[in-house]
């Protein structure tokens, strides 16, 4: 029997299950195991929402607002012949191929796909790992969610709030005009004052959103402006604390209610340990059929990496291909056929990447769209963004379930909008 394991349970992993079950699955000569820590999917580009919902009449444990994201595995792997194992892996050996989990268990392998996904990058800047709010996980977002809604139950009266978000990145852009919306409805709930509320945007580099073009970079601004969010951009922040920031070198404090970080990601620390090629920011290496390079820069042919995990160089542009969810999911169905090629002794297919498409929600019912030659803003932008998710919920669900799931969200993060 061939034995396919699958580390990681997020958008490349699932993927890499659903394909490689669809071409094997009826085969009982082929065991196919997907391994996480979580019992759940995390459906990540909605995070930003669960952080700043407002409105919502919650369970102590926020129960429901987790399950907007927290997709249960056993209802993705229904019917399907894909061995689910919860577990924390400890140690991947590659030369006897197990894998060894926290609960003493050892999975064994003939093929492997690592699929971890990363961790938050914190640059070694003092004090964030330990006062700034994270976006990595459904518990960061419960606990900005909570913050958020706590703080402004403080006594009113001539108060400022001061909310700092680090990183002008997709996920900062979201998160800041997000916010803005949040801090508008509780604006009006209480009838303060519109000033009552500062955010502020700090980027480290020149611009915010770097990888986007100027034209759609000036609509973005424009919107988080009018959601209230100051841009700060050539703002490296150099240390935070428990209630302020300082920017620069010799720069004094700036006082802060609350810090939000959405400064990064890198590898997983579990690939630290393996003789595989490792960049700086610990991805591995590979080739352009998604194959993992070894530390002497040979292929080992059996282990295949996808989604965060990975650095693969474009051949167009000399570039790395950026981690985005969907583009773990294709790299996922290139993955799962060439893993059934070699398998079949057959070539190969190289894996040619596409990302010239992306989204940027930025508060309400307004996002922009691009892909390619193509551009929208506003509410169509937002109402594509909508049809995605939908369509993604579909490829992984049952149709009444990702229907349920969809108006579920709808339902949950409108309410700031």
């Amino acid at each position: 029997m061939t034995n396919i394991l699958i580390l990681g349970a997020g958008f490349g992993g699932i993927a890499a299950a659903l394909k490689l079950e669809k071409k094997l699955g009826r085969n009982s000569d082929f065991k196919i195991t997907l391994s996480d820590r979580n019992n759940f999917h995390l459906f990540t580009p909605s995070l930003y929402e669960v952080a700043t919902v407002y409105g919502l009449i919650e369970d102590n444990f926020n129960q429901y607002l987790r399950g907007s994201v927290a997709i249960p595995i056993n209802e993705i792997l229904k019917g399907k012949k894909v061995n689910f194992v919860q577990a924390e892996i400890k140690e991947i050996n590659l030369e006897d191929k197990v894998v060894a989990t926290g609960g003493g268990a050892k999975l064994s392998f003939d093929y492997l796909v690592i699929a971890l996904g990363g961790e938050t990058e914190f640059y070694g800047i003092p004090g964030v790992r330990e006062y700034a709010y994270n976006l990595k996980s459904v518990d960061d977002a419960v606990a900005i969610y909570k913050k958020i809604n706590d703080l402004y139950k403080t006594d009113k009266a001539d108060r400022t709030y001061k909310i700092a978000i680090i990183g002008g990145g997709f996920t900062g852009v979201e998160l800041a005009a997000e916010l803005g919306c949040c801090v508008g409805k509780i604006i009006e709930e209480h009838k303060l004052s519109r000033t009552c509320t500062t955010i502020s945007l700090f980027q480290a580099d020149q611009n915010i959103l770097p990888a986007v073009t100027e034209k759609a970079r000036k609509t973005i601004e424009k919107r988080l402006k009018d959601e209230m969010v100051r841009i700060y951009i050539n703002s490296l922040v150099k240390e935070v604390g428990p209630d302020y920031i300082k920017i620069g070198d010799g720069g004094g404090a700036l006082n802060f209610d609350i810090v939000l970080w959405a400064g990064g990601i890198r590898g997983s620390r579990l690939l630290e340990s393996l003789d595989l090629k490792l960049t700086k920011k610990n991805t591995i290496e590979i080739n352009e059929f998604l194959q993992a390079k070894n530390s002497n820069e040979s292929v080992n042919d059996k282990t295949f990496v996808i989604g965060d995990s990975a650095a693969l160089i474009d051949s167009k542009n000399g570039r790395l291909v950026p981690a985005m969810a969907y583009v773990a999911f294709n790299q996922a169905d290139a993955a799962a056929e060439n893993i059934i090629n070699h398998i079949k002794n057959h070539k190969l297919k190289a894996y040619k990447p596409f990302y010239d498409v992306w989204i940027a929600p930025a508060g309400g019912k307004w996002a922009y769209f691009h892909y390619k030659n193509f551009n929208i803003a506003g509410f169509w932008g937002y109402l594509l963004k909508q049809l995605v998710d939908f369509r993604y919920f579909f490829r992984i669900l049952p149709l009444k379930k990702a229907l349920a799931l969809f108006f579920k969200d709808l339902v949950i993060f409108t309410k700031n909008d």
